[in-house]
């Protein structure tokens, strides 16, 4: 048994730390008689050690990989359900609840109070034990500014899910986790979400975030809001008999639908009167008076208007919050923001040159065609047929902005096959907070427009839309009838008899069915992670020298970028919020870097070299690294006898670091 036991030990240690080959067999050594005896001793030793290596453990280490896709990768580690919306308590309760579970891995604090005194929760994941969270590249995630926008809240909270349940399963995941940040902010506008889920409310409200107002101008503040006239838990519509009205119960009597042309309707008529609520302060009207506030993606610095985003830019406390948070976190690189509704990948570019004369724009048309004939459209349709999902945009930017149209092009290209049928196109910028991420901040920025209405699932005849037939189809079928709100008469105390219903319920419009929700999520999560993994990451690819006699040496050093995105935005580079990459050459002490006149050109085309010069010994070379770019550097070095060494290494604050050594021999 101690036999079988110390020779897997043994092996393990040689497959792990790489020493397999040029170790001799255990057998062979027990062949060795003469030496049986010392040999027990050393290897006695030897196993001691080792098994006190195996008892502490790497520092990083994946415990529980899954190397099957049809695998079980942790999703019980932590049970929870995606199938329902859950309340403010729920979900924050849950956000504690996982960090405790994880705590190598995430930590939550309140980065502020809402106007109604609830902790907006941001939860912080990376491991810790691989370094601080401040110090990695980093993504954030923020969901529902709008507060009936609560499908952001569970796609953030999935995220987080995902990311801790899979970290000891998914090599993936593990990572990703070790190397970079997520800053998740599930909840932005709490005090509407809270409401939303939790109380009967229209798909649309409430939205903004609770600032009392009087909107009908009688003294008094948001008296008058939607509320469920008929307890059922939902708001419907609400419509009175009238000789004279112009809609008709439908034939299934499911619905009220216009009466059209027939004058001579002998059936009983109706007019709408609106959603459900009461006439609470008599003045005669219903649902004047609203629950109060600004648009709160209205509400940040850039682009902000006194219409749309009153009374003044941040004067929300979740908002301000936010961007105190995020202003906080410089390591963050890119930003998502979650909306409803559209299925879009709203994208935040450079804004678009100011109007051209028309030969400029047709000779700019033909720069951004690539040199090839035809539109944007042309080329785009010629684009698809090798990729369905490809995209091109008819913007033209400045020049020092054109990476970082191309760089958000290639993201949503690989972001609508990720997400299937989401439509990529340009975001807004009034009082957008990922308007503000971009540009006050530097940072690549996405507004997602989840779901909408049930286009993809309902769409029968392919015409990208949804008739009333194709949408009650949709409920019957795929929702087997959940999700409607059927007539039924009601004496209201205002109005009399009414009737109420005729409508799809809270959760079928803006908001997806509970069956949808994991699926929509899932897809996201991904999008998220594959960003992250297109972050910026520097390394010295080659360093390589050619003699020129007497001891001279040229020294080629080719540093890259195979990511998608750059190591600073272009916008970045504007607002100098990231410092220039460090490309940093150093010596052995039999090596000299000679100085040369830095304005003599050191290019060579025949090599292709972008960039040649002589920095000088110890001193730093700072250049910026694009998405998928390699650049090569030339030095001329002088050997004074015997071998030495020279090595080179990349610093850049959003991409890591990296070095190489090059042993130059005789």
């Amino acid at each position: 048994m101690w036999k079988s036991t110390r020779e897997a030990v043994e092996m393990k240690a040689m497959n792990i730390y790489g020493i397999r080959e040029g170790v001799r067999d255990v057998r062979d050594v027990k062949k060795e008689k003469n030496v049986k005896n010392v040999k027990k001793g050393w290897w006695g030793l030897i196993v001691w050690l080792l098994m006190l290596t195996f008892l502490a453990g790497p520092a990083v280490g994946q415990n529980k990989l899954q190397q099957s896709a049809g695998g079980y990768h942790g999703e019980l580690d932590f049970p929870w359900s995606w199938k329902r919306y859950y309340s403010y308590a729920e979900w924050t309760q849950m956000m504690k609840e996982i960090a405790k579970k994880y705590p190598d891995l995430a930590s939550v604090e309140s980065i502020g109070k809402s106007q109604m005194g609830r902790d907006q929760l941001l939860i912080t994941i990376t491991n810790k034990k691989t370094g601080d969270h401040s110090a990695k590249t980093a993504m954030w995630v923020d969901g529902a500014i709008h507060g009936n926008e609560v499908n952001g809240i569970n796609c953030s909270l999935y995220l987080m899910w995902y990311l801790l349940t899979r970290y000891d399963y998914d090599p993936y995941v593990f990572n990703m986790v070790n190397d970079r940040t997520f800053y998740i902010l599930p909840g932005l506008n709490v005090d509407a979400n809270a409401s939303y889920v939790e109380y009967p409310n229209t798909e649309n409200n409430p939205r903004e975030p609770y600032r009392p107002e009087d909107d009908d101008n009688d003294g008094l503040y948001d008296e008058d809001r939607t509320e469920d006239v008929d307890g059922d838990g939902e708001l419907s519509m609400m419509y009175a008999v009238d000789p004279k009205g112009d809609l008709k119960l439908s034939p299934d009597k499911r619905q009220f639908i216009s009466i059209g042309d027939e004058k001579d309707y002998p059936g009983l008529r109706y007019r709408r009167i609106g959603t459900e609520g009461f006439d609470n302060d008599g003045d005669g009207q219903i649902n004047e008076d609203d629950i109060g506030g600004p648009d709160p993606n209205r509400n940040y610095a850039y682009g902000w208007n006194l219409r749309d985003g009153n009374p003044y830019p941040m004067s929300e406390p979740c908002t301000r919050n936010a961007y105190n948070a995020m202003l906080a976190r410089p390591n963050i690189f890119v930003s998502f923001h979650y909306h409803n509704t559209g299925r879009l990948i709203m994208f935040t570019a450079p804004q678009p040159m100011p109007q051209q004369s028309a030969q400029q724009s047709q000779r700019s048309q033909q720069e951004r065609e690539f040199g090839q004939r035809g539109t944007v459209q042309e080329r785009l349709a010629e684009m698809r047929k090798i990729n369905k999902y490809a995209q091109l945009f008819d913007r033209q930017v400045a020049s020092e902005f054109q990476h970082d149209l191309d760089v958000q092009t290639s993201i949503v290209t690989a972001g609508a096959r990720i997400l299937k049928d989401y439509t990529p196109t340009f975001s807004g910028l009034s009082g957008q907070a990922q308007a503000t991420s971009y540009n006050m901040l530097g940072n690549y920025a996405y507004l997602i427009e989840l779901w909408g209405n049930p286009t993809y699932e309902a769409d029968l005849n392919g015409d990208n839309k949804v008739s009333d037939e194709e949408y009650m189809k949709w409920i019957d079928i795929e929702l087997t009838g959940d999700g409607w709100i059927n007539p039924h008469p009601f004496k209201h105390p205002d109005l009399g008899e009414i009737w109420i219903g005729g409508s799809g319920k809270k959760h079928v419009g803006r908001t997806p069915p509970s069956r949808y929700i994991e699926t929509e999520a899932d897809r996201n999560a991904h999008f998220v992670m594959y960003c992250v993994n297109q972050f910026p990451k520097v390394q010295v690819a080659d360093i390589s020298t050619t003699p020129e006699g007497d001891d001279l040496y040229w020294v080629d050093v080719t540093v890259r970028n195979e990511s998608t995105y750059p190591t600073a935005s272009d916008r970045s580079k504007k607002l100098e919020r990231i410092k220039k990459d460090k490309l940093v050459i150093s010596t052995s002490d039999k090596i000299q870097v000679i100085s040369l006149n830095e304005k003599l050109p050191f290019n060579d085309p025949a090599q292709g070299f972008r960039n040649a010069h002589n920095p000088g010994l110890g001193k730093e070379t700072e250049l910026w690294l694009k998405g998928n770019d390699s650049q090569t550097f030339r030095y001329l070095i002088k050997k004074s006898g015997g071998k030495g060494w020279i090595e080179a290494e990349i610093i850049s604050e959003r991409g890591g670091k990296d070095k190489k050594r090059l042993t130059i021999k005789d």
